[in-house]
């Protein structure tokens, strides 16, 4: 894999992302696109009581 299409892979990673929107190389249209594809995963995930976590800490 060369690098530029590594670096594609990774245009919406977090540590990149902000670089890549101040060099242009993602655009308002991207941003929309990408947050219509992904997955609501809430059904899939667990609520956790903070406060009853850091209690059973010894």
């Amino acid at each position: 894999m060369s690098l530029h299409k590594a670096l594609l892979d990774l245009k919406f990673d977090k540590r990149l992302f902000d670089l890549n929107v101040r060099l242009g190389l993602v655009k308002k249209e991207d941003i929309l696109a990408y947050d219509k594809s992904l997955v609501d995963l809430e059904a899939q995930s667990e609520k956790l009581d903070i406060e009853k976590e850091d209690n059973d800490i010894v």
